[in-house]
């Protein structure tokens, strides 16, 4: 592992993932830095959903190379697995679990205090507080990616990877979580990873993006073209259709 490795907080090197004998994505490659957001674009289908699991330790490799702030996802998955916190689909969890008791149990997992935040009181900041005794499957799906979010920010870890995670928040809260995560990336200690449909929250709020057509990366945009494309006519959306239409 190189010096360059253990910097990052995710390196991902000709990854090929699926189910069974069918690749769902290949020969992908992306790294993320410490003040980095990386936007995840792609169709329905594309292979979003399979590069996450994948990169979280849910799904196995196929081929290829995941390390979590240089620790390999394949040989120490216990280790890796500490280095990242993972917002997962309000419809994955424990129905049956409050909020507050699935905040105790990633905290005890974590090794840290289940009010343990880097930015404050989240229960509070997401207004949490009258649900957060409630069982998660009496709540709306807004509620439980507020439950997932809290959950993902316990211990502060470096790398945080929210799947669709901004999605069906209020606009408040929505809001208030996207400033959350600009101040813990621009403290140049946090990256983010973030898969989603919403072009829009790529343009305003990433840093990086790749797209993901048919499994593999078909374009990219580091820091310099992504902040470009907000001076062209009709902003990165339009710069995105061009690509697809390409």
């Amino acid at each position: 592992m190189t010096g360059a490795e253990a910097d990052m907080l995710l390196t991902v090197t000709g990854l090929a993932a699926g189910y069974g004998r069918l690749r769902v994505v290949e020969g992908v490659e992306l790294s993320v830095a410490p003040g980095m957001w990386l936007g995840l674009l792609g169709a329905n289908g594309s292979g979003k959903s399979t590069l996450l699991r994948a990169v979280t330790g849910q799904i196995p490799l196929q081929a290829g190379q995941v390390l979590i702030g240089g620790v390999d996802l394949a040989v120490a998955p216990e280790a890796a697995k500490r280095g990242f916190g993972y917002a997962v689909d309000g419809a994955e969890l424990p129905a049956s679990l409050t909020g507050r008791q699935y905040l105790e149990l990633v905290a005890s997992v974590r090794g840290c205090a289940a009010d343990d935040w880097p930015c404050g009181d989240l229960v509070a900041l997401l207004g949490l507080g009258p649900w957060i005794q409630v069982p998660i499957g009496d709540c709306s799906l807004g509620t439980r990616m507020k439950v997932s979010l809290a959950a993902a920010l316990l211990g502060g870890p470096k790398l945080l990877i929210l799947d669709e995670s901004l999605n069906g928040l209020d606009p408040v809260v929505s809001w208030r979580m996207r400033a959350i995560l600009t101040e813990l990336v621009q403290s140049g200690r946090h990256g983010v990873v973030l898969p989603t449909h919403m072009v829009e929250t790529v343009a305003v709020n990433c840093s990086d993006a790749v797209f993901l057509e048919g499994g593999r990366i078909a374009h990219r945009w580091g820091r310099e073209a992504l902040a470009a494309s907000r001076g062209v006519p009709g902003g990165f959306e339009a710069v995105v259709m061009q690509a697809m239409a390409a």
